[in-house]
């Protein structure tokens, strides 16, 4: 029996403001915000109006630099430079330098956003907080601190930061949909729902909204809704595989194969690389009784995630339908042998008494 299908959400997007301090060819400096990944998850653009150039390299910084080691301005620049060249322990270097000139709410900000990529987590929250509390009225902080304690297993805490969140920044869709995450990983599905209602009302075409929506009807049975919800996903992204993926997981729970081989064929034809689109359009083959066109697309699951428990069992379930049974009883050991909390899936026969 097949069993190992999964409709995936989004990870948690992390809010990408990064404070720049811009250095001016005149005497003095402004200040603005830029848009700049960190390494938890998906990118939102730029706001309009936000400045996303730097002025000046790590050089000119640092030529100012040896001329005037206390240019708290310079070594925030610098600590920049660093950061968007992954940097990180470089560009903290710089931020605590600068902080030990002055307390700036941004540096502190900017040097958890380092600590975050370094997923030195701790320290992260330390700065967020400090952050907090020079400059209570920032969402920002209070997003990414959210987000951070969620990483740490503090999800009702990030809970109440992003609701924070929220109500300084009610405009921000972002919020939204980053407590509907954290929601959902808690299995309050119809708060979550709600959140990403929220998002969606004020950002109609937000992607991830409709992606992590979609997934919690799914999660709650209404496959219908979740295919709803996919299906705008894929009008908004065309050749994202994802919502092509996830629409023909429900179209599977439903029933209807054909649709679902449909969808899954597409999302191989678009992203020829996951292991979790192969690993779900071989359940569908399975589904179908093709098990040796299932055998296949397991099999490229497994060159392509070596580890991928999953894919091992229904390879395994594959084989046992072809009456291959010293195969299956293989692939059945690998996958109790990677992951052994799954072993209540692996049939009484296959299990070494």
């Amino acid at each position: 029996m097949y069993g190992d299908d999964t409709v995936y959400a989004r990870n948690v997007p992390v809010r990408k403001t990064f404070y720049l301090c811009f250095l001016c060819a005149a005497v003095g400096c402004s200040s603005g915000s830029v848009d700049t990944p960190t390494p938890l998850g998906i990118g939102l653009a730029a706001q309009d109006g936000e400045d996303t150039s730097t002025v000046g390299g790590i050089e000119a910084m640092t030529e100012i630099l040896a001329k005037n080691p206390a240019d708290e301005i310079a070594l925030v620049q610098r600590g920049n430079e660093w950061f968007q060249n992954a940097a990180w322990d470089d560009a903290i270097a710089d931020y605590s330098a600068a902080l030990a000139i002055k307390n700036d709410p941004k540096t502190y900000y900017n040097r958890a956003v380092a600590y975050t990529a370094k997923e030195d987590f701790a320290r992260a929250v330390d700065d967020y907080t400090t952050a907090i509390k020079l400059n209570p009225t920032d969402s920002s902080p209070y997003f990414n601190r959210g987000v951070v304690l969620h990483r740490m297993g503090k999800t009702a805490e990030g809970i109440q930061d992003l609701t924070e969140a929220m109500r300084l920044d009610p405009k921000d869709a972002a919020c939204p949909l980053n407590r509907g995450l954290l929601y959902l990983g808690v299995g309050l599905i119809d708060r979550a729902i709600a959140d990403f209602d929220n998002a969606l009302l004020l950002s109609p075409k937000m992607l991830e909204a409709y992606i992590n929506r979609g997934y919690a009807y799914h999660m709650s049975g209404n496959y219908d809704q979740a295919i709803i919800d996919f299906t705008a996903a894929i009008r908004i992204s065309p050749k994202g595989a994802l919502g092509y993926s996830n629409r023909g997981n429900s179209y599977s729970k439903k029933g209807d194969l054909d649709q679902a081989l449909k969808d899954l064929d597409e999302a191989v034809r678009l992203d020829f690389t996951d292991a979790q689109i192969y690993n779900n359009r071989g359940t569908i083959h399975g589904a179908r009784g093709d098990h040796g066109k299932a055998v296949a697309d397991f099999s490229r699951a497994i060159e392509l995630a070596p580890s991928f428990a999953a894919a091992y069992r229904n390879r395994a379930a594959a084989y046992h339908h072809m009456t291959n049974i010293e195969k299956a009883r293989a692939d059945y050991e690998t996958a109790m042998r990677i992951d052994p909390t799954g072993a209540d899936l692996v049939p009484d026969v296959y299990r070494r008494k």
